[in-house]
C-alpha cells in the first residue's frame, strides 16, 4: 500500500469520524488529491466534486470522476444561478444527511439558501482556505446573526503551516522560471508583497534569500508590524506599486483594486498566491482587454500609455508548474477529514477550530507514516 493511501485509512478508522451521510467537495484536482479523494469516498460516498476551474490536472480529473461524479460549476455561476445550483445538490443527495468541504468559500454565497431548503440535512460546511474562511466570516459580520449551520475552518491551523511555507516557495519556483523563459532574472529586481499572512511571509523570506528588495504592505497593522520587525521595508501602496518590477498579491482579499491598477509600474509582473477573482477586483472585465501569450503563460494589460504583466491569468502562480507541496499537504486533509466528526451540534455563532489534541494525533500520524522506513 502506498504511503498516502494507508496515513488516510489511519485517519479515517478513527472512530469519531465521518459521521455525515453524503459529502459534496470543492477542491483542487492537482495531481496527489485523488488519494485524499477515493479514500474518503471509501468511507463516506462522495455525491460530487466541484473542481477548482484553474487548478484541474486531466490525468487526476480521469482518475477521480472514473469514481465520483464531477460537477463544472464555478463561484460565479453558482452566484448567478443559485436555485438551479440547489436543486442539482437536492439531486445529488437524494434526502440523506451531508456535509461540505469548502475550498475558497463557494457555498458562502448560497449558504442561507442552501439550509432553508435542507433544513437539517445539511450538518455543516469545513473550509479550507483563507479567503473562504474571510468570506464565511462576512457572511456572520454582514447578517449580525448566527450561521445556518456550523462552520469550520483549517485556514489557519498550525497544520497548515509546512503546506503555506512550501505554496510560498512554489510561487517563487514559478515566478523565476516565467521569467527566465523570457529572458528575465529575479536578481536586481524590486518587489512587493501584499499581504504577510502565512503565504506571504514564506513568499517574502524565499525572496530575500535570492537578494532581492523586498517590500511589504499589510493592511492589518500587526503583521505590517511584524514584517518591519523581520527588516522588510515598506512605504504608501502608490509608491510601493510605482516602484516594483514584481508583485506579489497574497491577501486573499483584493490586492489590487481598480484604482491601483493605474498605479503600476511599467512592465511590471503580477502574480498571486489564490484565485484570480479574490485577488484583482474587477478581474474578469480586466482579462477581457488583456493580450494573451499562451506560451508563457501571461497576459499584457495596457492601461493610459502604459502596461503591465499578470502571470497564469491571475491565478495562483504555483499551479502553472502543477502546484505540488509533496506529502505535507496531507496533513490538511486530513485535518478537514476529522473536522466533519465535529458538526453535529457545534455551535453557529463563531467559525470554529479542531481541538488541538486531534491535531496531535494526525501529526503523530503523519510522522510515523511518512518519515519512518519503508518495511
Amino acid at each position: 500500500m502506498n504511503r498516502p493511501l494507508s496515513f488516510f485509512k489511519k485517519i479515517t478508522l478513527n472512530k469519531e469520524t465521518c459521521t455525515p451521510d453524503r459529502l459534496i467537495v470543492v477542491t483542487h484536482l492537482a495531481p496527489g488529491n485523488e488519494d485524499f479523494l477515493l479514500e474518503l469516498n471509501e468511507r463516506i460516498p462522495i455525491a460530487a466534486v466541484i473542481p477548482k476551474p484553474n487548478s484541474i490536472d486531466t490525468h487526476t480529473r480521469d482518475i477521480v470522476s472514473s469514481r465520483i461524479q464531477i460537477l463544472d460549476w464555478n463561484r460565479a455561476t453558482i452566484k448567478s444561478q443559485p436555485n438551479q445550483f440547489t436543486e442539482e445538490i437536492e439531486n445529488l443527495v437524494e434526502g440523506a444527511s451531508f456535509a461540505i468541504i469548502d475550498t475558497g468559500g463557494y457555498f458562502s454565497h448560497v449558504l442561507r439558501q442552501i439550509c432553508d431548503r435542507f433544513e437539517a440535512q445539511l450538518l455543516g460546511v469545513v473550509e479550507d482556505t483563507e479567503n473562504g474562511h474571510q468570506k464565511y466570516t462576512a457572511l456572520l459580520t454582514r447578517d449580525n446573526s448566527n450561521f445556518p449551520c456550523p462552520i469550520i475552518s483549517v485556514a489557519r491551523s498550525s497544520l497548515k503551516d509546512p503546506e503555506d511555507f512550501l505554496v510560498g516557495q512554489a510561487i517563487i519556483f514559478s515566478s523565476e522560471a516565467l521569467l527566465r523563459a523570457r529572458g528575465e532574472i529575479l536578481n536586481a529586481k524590486n518587489a512587493v508583497v501584499f499581504g504577510y499572512g502565512k503565504i506571504g511571509r514564506s513568499i517574502a523570506h524565499h525572496l530575500r534569500q535570492k537578494s532581492i528588495q523586498v517590500s511589504v504592505l499589510d493592511i492589518n497593522p500587526g503583521r505590517q508590524i511584524l514584517a518591519m520587525a523581520h527588516g522588510f521595508h515598506t512605504e504608501t501602496k502608490a509608491q510601493l506599486l510605482n516602484n516594483a518590477d514584481i508583485v506579489y498579491c497574497a491577501t486573499g482579499n483584493h490586492s489590487l483594486t481598480h484604482l491601483d491598477i493605474p498605479l503600476i509600474k511599467r512592465g511590471a509582473y503580477v502574480f498571486t498566491a489564490t484565485s484570480a477573482d479574490d485577488e484583482i477586483e474587477d478581474h474578469t472585465s480586466l482579462m477581457q482587454r488583456a493580450i494573451h501569450d499562451k506560451k508563457d503563460n501571461i497576459s499584457r494589460i495596457d492601461t493610459n500609455g502604459s502596461y503591465f504583466y499578470i502571470a497564469n491569468g491571475g491565478n495562483s502562480a504555483n499551479f502553472m508548474h502543477g502546484g505540488i507541496v509533496g506529502p505535507f499537504i496531507k496533513l490538511i486533509q486530513a485535518e478537514l477529514i476529522l473536522c466533519l466528526s465535529q458538526l453535529k451540534g457545534a455551535p453557529t455563532d463563531r467559525i470554529i477550530e479542531l481541538s488541538d489534541t486531534k491535531k496531535r494525533f494526525i501529526a503523530d500520524t503523519w510522522l510515523e507514516q511518512f518519515t519512518s522506513q519503508p518495511a
